[in-house]
C-alpha cells in the first residue's frame, strides 16, 4: 500500500511527465485560412468573430478572436477610427482561422 509521501512523489512524476509531453503542441493542426469579410450594415466585431469561430479548428476565446481581427487589419481599416474597433459598412476585413 502507498503511502502520502509516496503517492504525492507519485503525482508529481505524472504532472512532470505531462507537463513535459505537452509543451510545444499549441499550433492548432491543419491550414490557416485567410478570409475577406465585407461588412454589412449592423454589423459588429463580436457577431464576426462568432461567425469564424464557428469554422475554426481552434478554440479561442471570442476576446482573443475579436482583437486578432483588428490587428490583422489594424493599418488597412482601423488605425485611425475612434473608438477602437469602430466598423463601417463595406470595410473589407482580412480574417484568419485555422480549418
Amino acid at each position: 500500500m502507498l503511502n502520502r509521501q509516496h503517492l504525492t512523489t507519485l503525482v508529481f512524476i505524472w504532472l512532470a511527465i505531462v507537463l513535459l509531453t505537452s509543451c510545444g503542441n499549441t499550433e492548432p493542426q491543419g491550414a490557416l485560412v485567410t478570409v475577406t469579410y465585407i461588412v454589412q450594415i449592423g454589423d459588429t466585431l463580436d457577431e464576426i468573430s462568432y461567425q469564424f469561430m464557428g469554422k475554426s479548428a481552434a478554440m479561442r476565446d471570442v476576446r482573443e478572436f475579436r482583437e486578432g481581427i483588428i490587428e490583422l487589419n489594424w493599418e488597412t481599416v482601423f488605425k485611425d477610427r475612434q473608438p477602437h474597433g469602430l466598423l463601417m459598412p463595406g470595410d473589407r476585413l482580412q480574417i484568419n482561422y485555422w480549418k
